[in-house]
């Protein structure tokens, strides 16, 4: 079975920010942040405080890690069911609430109803992705093609919410990264199943695109935070 990668056209990813875990990275990410931000604020090389806080900044790494762990967690799950360890069901419950985590995050920044929303498309995502290695591992290639347009217009339908709720995001560019995630997803389940040694560079290269998904979201999570909350607050010239 075939899968096609659809690209809505040349879309910039924003460059990586390296992965480094910890207080000493949020440090660092905030002050780069603040430095980088849509509305510097800088008065005799200090920056003014209220435009973005460390604890929001704290919130915004913490949804950067979670595409992470969705990659991560995917891949546990696949060896798991592949390979028929026990642990399956637990693995799969693990990667349901990160959904959850993400609805948290969203809750904070844009209010209860973008968290319900959000929560109920990834959760579909995740049960979607379910079924799709079900189908794969059973040989069921006509399943598999429905699975994956139904996957498809979920990534449309969550593209479209993105960019409605933070204007910081645009939707042709959520339809490219969510798309190309799920052009390594599938290759991952055909990799894995195939026993091909070569799945190992393909898992290293899925964990790297997903920290430039993560550096997507998350700058847009700053922008509109520090947008927000200083939309009444002047420019400070240097």
């Amino acid at each position: 079975m075939q899968f096609i990668l659809f690209s809505s056209g040349n879309v910039r990813i924003p460059a990586g920010i390296t992965n480094r875990s910890g207080d000493i990275l949020n440090h660092d990410i905030y002050y780069r942040y603040q430095q980088k931000g849509v509305m510097i604020m800088i008065c005799r090389n200090r920056l003014q405080e209220n435009l973005i806080t460390y604890g929001q900044m704290n919130i915004i790494f913490q949804a950067r890690n979670l595409w992470r762990e969705l990659v991560v967690w995917s891949r546990v799950y696949l060896i798991s069911r592949i390979a028929g360890i026990g642990i399956t069901e637990d693995v799969f419950n693990r990667i349901y609430r990160i959904p959850l985590e993400f609805g948290s995050i969203t809750r904070l920044v844009f209010g209860n109803q973008a968290a319900d929303v959000t929560i109920q498309q990834l959760s579909a995502t995740v049960v979607l992705f379910r079924q799709l290695v079900d189908a794969m591992i059973a040989g069921d290639d006509d399943a598999a093609s429905v699975i994956v347009q139904e996957l498809y217009k979920n990534a449309d339908e969550r593209a479209a919410y993105l960019a409605s709720i933070n204007p910081f995001w645009d939707e042709t560019q959520w339809k490219y990264l969510i798309y190309t995630f799920y052009n390594y997803s599938f290759q991952e389940i055909t990799s894995l199943l195939a026993g091909d040694p070569r799945n190992i560079d393909l898992f290293d290269r899925f964990l790297l695109y997903a920290d430039s998904m993560g550096d997507y979201f998350s700058q847009g999570l700053f922008n509109y935070i520090a947008n927000t909350q200083n939309a009444t607050t002047p420019q400070v010239a240097l």
